[in-house]
């Protein structure tokens, strides 16, 4: 029969698989816009910004929106499974199975210590915030086609 630590540990581990499937599918879903954007510019360009251009820039700011939405959706889930391990890895802790390691916070100080700004930015908003500049991106094209 398998102890309460193992099955608890089994149980933890699913979490972090889930939560790095979750930045690697937002990882994916972000170059994927990145490209559809790249190559959708290249054909307003081509076409010197022609008003036939405009529902491609529509489209490239719609991209972008849809963009930030799943992004933010998928730190949702990693924020939901990163709290469910954190949950775990305390009843681990309860149970003895996992002991106390004093060290991490000393070593989370040195490295907040090491970089004081950095460490306060959140990146799933540089990730949100890249999606949404493709879609201020599309309404700027958008904006030429429709001047020009």
């Amino acid at each position: 029969m398998i102890d309460q630590g193992n099955m608890i540990l089994a149980y933890w581990n699913e979490h972090r698989q889930q939560l790095r499937q979750s930045e690697s599918q937002r990882s994916t879903i972000t170059n994927f816009i990145l490209v559809i954007t790249a190559g959708l510019t290249g054909l307003i360009v081509q076409q010197q910004f022609s008003s036939a251009t405009i529902p491609l820039g529509i489209l490239i700011t719609l991209i972008g929106l849809y963009g930030a939405v799943t992004t933010a959706k998928y730190h949702e889930r990693a924020s939901y499974h990163l709290s469910q391990a954190r949950a775990l890895t305390a009843t681990l802790r309860e149970i003895g199975a996992l002991p106390d390691e004093p060290r991490i916070a000393e070593f989370r100080k040195i490295h907040y210590a090491t970089y004081p700004r950095l460490h306060r930015i959140r990146l799933h908003w540089l990730w949100t915030g890249l999606q949404l500049s493709i879609s201020v991106y599309g309404g700027a094209l958008s904006a030429i086609s429709i001047l020009s």
